[in-house]
């Protein structure tokens, strides 16, 4: 009995952490793979200090406000993770597929990791 409660409690416990993961998408270009909102410097220097990510939220329909916001929490001194993650989840189904799209339209690919 107390293996079955054990066996139970691990596989409750795996699908309980497996549902902390992160909460967007990996964002990847010219081999160097990072999670949307997370800290990268190269993708930094892509998004913030190139403009990338200026260009793909203007070929998006998601709310001026919110394009805002997902720029501040990128690329300012006012950088969250947290808030990226919460501003993402936020967005309706065709809004996280047109944002993922504009990034393909620059050559980033999605939820791809180089060998």
């Amino acid at each position: 009995m107390t293996r079955t409660h054990a066996a139970i409690w691990t596989i409750a416990l795996a699908l309980f952490l497996g549902g902390c993961g992160p909460a967007t998408f990996i964002l990847n270009k010219d081999g160097v793979a990072a999670y949307f909102g997370r800290e990268n410097g190269f993708l930094h220097t892509l998004l913030c200090d190139r403009g990338d990510l200026k260009q793909v939220l203007s070929e998006t329909s998601i709310p001026a406000n919110i394009q805002n916001d997902l720029y501040r929490y990128n690329c300012t001194a006012e950088r969250s993770a947290d808030k990226i993650i919460s501003l993402y989840l936020y967005l309706s189904p065709e809004e996280k597929l047109e944002l993922k799209h504009a990034f393909t339209k620059h050559d980033y690919r999605i939820n791809y990791m180089s060998c």
